[in-house]
C-alpha cells in the first residue's frame, strides 16, 4: 500500500466528533459527528455559535435546556433555534454547552452564556431549517446536518 491509498484509507474512517460548515446558495449547514447522539449536536451548536461567531469559552451563566419534539431531527432543530433565542435576547456569547440527554422525543442539556464579550464577528442567522435536515447512525457514531437560514 503506497501512502496515497494509506491516506485514502484513513480519510474513510468516522471521525469520532467535530463539525464542518457545508456551502449552500442561501444558507449555511453544518455537519457534525460525534460518538454518541448527545455529542452530535453538540458539535452542530459549536457549529453554530463558529457561524454567529459568538464562541466564547469562558465562565458565565448556566441556562438548562429542556425541549420536547417528535423526532431527533426535529429536536436537533429545536434546540439549535433555543440557543439562538438565548444569545439573541440575553445578548450573550456561548461559553460552553452539554446535552445530557436526547431520548424519548426529548432533548435535556445546558449552555454557558457569556455576558459582555465583544461583538459578534460572524453571520447574522435567523434560525435552524428543516431543510435537508439529516440525522443518522454512521459508523459507530451519528451524523447530524441541518442549514440555517441566514
Amino acid at each position: 500500500m503506497d501512502a496515497d491509498q494509506a491516506s485514502q484509507g484513513r480519510s474513510q474512517l468516522p471521525r469520532a466528533a467535530g463539525f464542518e460548515l457545508l456551502e449552500h446558495t442561501a444558507d449555511v449547514g453544518i455537519r457534525a459527528r460525534g460518538p454518541t447522539l448527545e455529542a452530535a449536536f453538540e458539535q452542530a451548536t459549536l457549529g453554530l455559535a463558529d457561524v454567529l461567531g459568538v464562541w466564547r469559552p469562558l465562565p458565565g451563566e448556566r441556562v438548562e435546556i429542556a425541549l420536547e419534539g417528535d423526532d431527533p431531527g426535529g429536536l436537533l432543530v429545536d434546540w439549535l433555534n433555543e440557543v439562538l433565542y438565548l444569545h439573541e435576547v440575553r445578548e450573550a456569547a456561548l461559553g460552553g454547552v452539554q446535552v445530557q440527554r436526547v431520548a424519548d422525543r426529548r432533548v435535556d442539556g445546558w449552555v454557558v452564556l457569556v455576558a459582555g464579550a465583544e461583538a459578534p464577528e460572524g453571520i447574522s442567522v435567523k434560525a435552524a431549517t428543516w431543510h435537508h435536515l439529516r440525522v443518522a447512525q454512521e459508523g459507530g457514531g451519528w451524523l447530524v446536518e441541518v442549514y440555517l437560514d441566514v
